[in-house]
């Protein structure tokens, strides 16, 4: 009997047990989407879950969660959307000639061509493009329009700030594009800061946290199942951003976790937790989030 190191893979060793896993998961969601019967086994799962965590008095509680997961969803679909782009997603202002463009694009592997559809009937607008980085193909969104940027991309990013230092070069393009500058020549030289626009403290007690951070972890977020030895296998949930100390600080605070961050020698803030709670708590957390991952992601997680 193989040993089980935590929850999340005791939902996994029974997802691989059910009759119908015969197939190749990846292929069967980007061609047709959840099938019922996948349905079904995350429902029984998510009851299963809920039920183990009211049994367990072990659990470590997570910070803030039952105040600021109540939240009903409503329009925090957007905050959801500047979670995503604040992980994957660009703001550029380029030069053509004497001439200047204005871009707002979020670009993600392939296998989240659904979700890339997704944004672009939420938005209703933009142009989705393909393209192969090295080996990789990957599926981009772009919105280029100035007024579609106006009326409909400034205000989502206006009522929901990013967290990171991302939100200057945010500032930086909506002054330059609501100012009508249209010339390379009159648009004014920028270096973003590397002092934080936030701290810990206010990330985590912002309203629209919780709904943020699910569509962080579907940009910058890993869910995973590796053989530790021959008998043995571990789930492992890791979360990185460059330059993102403060933002990854915060996840690890709001999530309870005590793994210290790693940066790497491209100043890659990185959190990875495989213990027992703090799996545990990542699965409250996306139970309980007043939004549920929509991309490839999701099938990450269920799995």
């Amino acid at each position: 009997m193989l040993k089980v190191k935590n929850k999340l893979m005791f939902y996994f060793f029974q997802v691989l047990q059910a009759p119908f896993i015969n197939f190749n998961f990846s292929l069967i969601f980007f061609k047709v989407g959840i099938t019922k019967n996948e349905v079904g086994v995350s429902t029984l799962l998510v009851r299963e879950k809920r039920a183990e965590g009211r049994k367990s008095a072990g659990v470590r509680s997570i910070s803030t969660f039952e105040s600021s997961q109540r939240l009903h969803a409503g329009d925090l679909t957007q905050a959801y959307l500047v979670g995503l782009f604040e992980g994957d997603g660009f703001l550029s202002i380029s030069k053509k000639g004497k001439y200047l463009t204005y871009e707002l694009g979020i670009e993600l592997s392939i296998r989240d061509v659904k979700l890339i559809y997704k944004l672009k009937r939420l938005l209703g607008v933009g142009v989705v493009s393909f393209r192969k980085r090295d080996t990789i193909e990957m599926v981009t969104l772009r919105i280029r329009d100035k007024d579609h940027l106006k009326k409909i991309i400034l205000p989502i990013f206006d009522k929901y700030p990013m967290f990171s230092n991302k939100q200057s070069d945010y500032l930086r393009f909506r002054d330059a594009l609501l100012s009508g500058i249209i010339y390379s020549a009159d648009l004014p030289e920028y270096s973003r800061s590397n002092e934080p626009l936030n701290t810990v403290d206010s990330i985590i007690n912002t309203f629209y946290f919780p709904a943020w951070l699910v569509g962080f972890i579907e940009a910058e977020g890993c869910f995973s199942v590796y053989k530790q030895r021959e008998d043995s296998f571990v789930a492992s949930f890791d979360i990185s951003q460059t330059s993102g100390e403060i933002i990854i600080s915060a996840i690890r605070k709001y999530l309870s976790f005590t793994t210290t961050i790693y940066l790497d020698k491209t100043n890659c803030y990185k959190l990875k937790v495989t213990s027992a709670r703090s799996i545990e708590n990542v699965i409250k957390f996306l139970d309980r989030a007043p939004l549920k991952l929509l991309g490839n992601k999701k099938l990450q997680y269920l799995l």
